[in-house]
């Protein structure tokens, strides 16, 4: 792969991290993002990179084993949600780096480095289309392999071997949360990419299907624009997730203000009874 071998800024970015109830959720930019990623290249095992947003703090208290996943990732990005509840519990994130987004400014940059990737998920009209734009785009892009998200839990094995033999060292999963994490975990000590990241619905936006949130909702308002476009399948989740979101971030504040002033408090009572020589 051409590679650049400067890895310092992968090795700052990475070990920046803020936990958001109990989930480490990397610091960095979209910049750093895309240099952490460079970095896992050159490790010799692979590397889960997991989007974080609301619905997946959901998962993470209510599915099983998705806590799990997020603790063991390599890197956890935030969206916008991650972001908004940093601020409020006062330990901020840099960015709203947007699974949609890195996985799109990785494209060029995988086309730069000489990185052969592997699409899997989606059904095969939209993975065809995606691979088409994917290939007029980034002429130059190593394309390892596609396969489409359809298929029986017999073929697993097969599939893997099937990234395996491609050469990939970096894998998408376009098959919805949670059951994209559960595949790149459930073979993690088999893939031989370097890389694997779930990205939703990104094959949908690559191949034309649904548009990406434009810029401007990027601070905040994307999930409104998210469900205008799809109600039908959105609105349910929405409804349950983001007032339980708000509410446990909230609480959490509480709880964190509560705990700071019984600290200043139990400090300023020890000074008060200090004894001082006169």
């Amino acid at each position: 792969m051409g590679l650049v071998s400067d890895i310092s800024l992968y090795e700052r970015a990475g070990s920046d991290q803020i936990q958001l109830f109990g989930i480490p959720v990397a610091n960095v930019t979209p910049d750093e993002a895309i240099e952490t990623v460079r970095g896992f290249l050159y490790e010799d095992k692979l590397h889960h990179i997991v989007a974080v947003n609301t619905n997946k703090f959901w998962q993470a208290e209510h599915i099983p084993g998705i806590y799990d996943i997020l603790k063991r990732a390599e890197m956890v990005i935030p969206e916008y949600g991650a972001v908004w509840a940093s601020k409020i519990l006062g330990t901020p994130l840099k960015a709203n780096v947007r699974g949609v987004g890195l996985f799109l400014s990785l494209m060029p940059k995988f086309e730069e480095w000489a990185v052969p990737v592997f699409f899997l998920g989606a059904r095969e009209e939209t993975l065809r289309g995606m691979v088409q734009t994917i290939r007029r785009k980034y002429p130059r892009l190593r394309i390892a392999g596609a396969r489409n998200g359809f298929y029986e839990a017999s073929q697993e094995d097969e599939i893997v071997s099937e990234i395996n033999a491609s050469g990939a060292a970096a894998l998408f999963v376009a098959m919805g949360s949670p059951r994209q994490e559960y595949f790149i975990e459930r073979h993690r000590g088999k893939l031989a990419t370097k890389v694997a990241m779930g990205v939703g619905g990104s094959f949908d936006v690559l191949s034309g299907h649904k548009k990406d949130a434009p810029a401007w909702t990027h601070c905040g308002v994307e999930w409104l624009y998210r469900l205008w476009l799809d109600p039908k399948n959105l609105l349910k989740r929405y409804a349950r997730v983001h007032p339980w979101f708000v509410s446990r971030t909230l609480l959490a504040c509480l709880a964190g203000t509560s705990t700071r002033r019984r600290a200043q408090t139990g400090a300023a009572i020890a000074v008060s009874h200090r004894r001082y020589p006169t």
